[in-house]
Formats: structure tokens, sequence, C-alpha cells
């Protein structure tokens, strides 16, 4: 999977890539670099314990289809205040959405429920929006 990955993202097997900087992000906003495009999406911010408690069971969801890919943004810089707004609405409480084909916010995943069947059924409400989103072209 050479040409996409810089020297400072990281992945853990393919369904997790680590971003630090919008760059390494921007790809993955409009459903992947070349070699992994068509994927579906979930964005994770920051480094809280949630995020940690909540990252395996992303992962968990994200091996039901090698098509899904959890991204992982430490710092919030990697995206600006109005962006981060757009996906993730005020405030702390989304620990993660799942992008649409039409790379906005299809579903979300929330503070108070990030359980795996939590993150399985996230991916699955995009999934759903792409069905439609292609029906509709």
């Amino acid at each position: 999977m050479a040409g996409w990955n810089s020297a400072k993202e990281s992945r853990v097997g393919p369904w997790l890539v680590e971003v630090e900087t919008a760059q390494e992000l921007e790809p993955w906003l409009g459903g992947g670099p070349p070699d992994r495009a068509d994927s579906t999406v979930m964005l994770v911010r920051g480094d809280g314990p949630e995020v940690r408690v909540f990252l395996p069971n992303a992962l968990d969801a994200a091996k039901i289809d090698r098509r899904r890919v959890v991204v992982w943004f430490r710092h919030p810089g990697a995206l600006d205040a109005h962006r981060l707004g757009e996906f993730f609405g005020d405030g702390p409480w989304c620990l993660a959405v799942v992008l649409g084909a039409d790379g906005k916010t299809a579903a979300w995943v929330t503070s108070d429920r990030f359980g795996v069947e939590d993150a399985a059924f996230a991916f699955a409400e995009a999934d759903n929006v792409k069905k439609v989103e292609s029906a509709n072209v």
C-alpha cells in the first residue's frame, strides 16, 4: 500500500490509520486514498480515556468489512474548527463519526454508547447511506 503512507502516519493492520496533520487526513475525508478508494471511514478524535476504550471496539467493528477503516487523529488541530464542528457538532459528546459517500457525517458514536455494537451500527448506517446515494445517481 505504498504511495499514501507518510512517515508520520502509522497503521495497525488495514483497519486503523493514525494521522497527525490535515494533509494526512484529507484523503480519508473523500473515502480514502486511491488504493483504499470507496472506504467507509470512521473518524475518531482525541486521546482521552474514553477514546482508548473505544478504539478496540471500533477496530472489531471495522473488521467485519475490508472496506471499513478507522482513522484516528489524536490532536483536533488536524481539522480546523469549522470542519471539526461540521463533522462532530458542538461539545465533546461525540467520540467518532462515520462518513457517507458525500464526505458528510452519516453516523455518530457518542461518549455514552461506544461498545462494539455501537461502532458496528454506525458503520452499517453509513454503508446504508452510501447505498442510497449510489442508487440515486
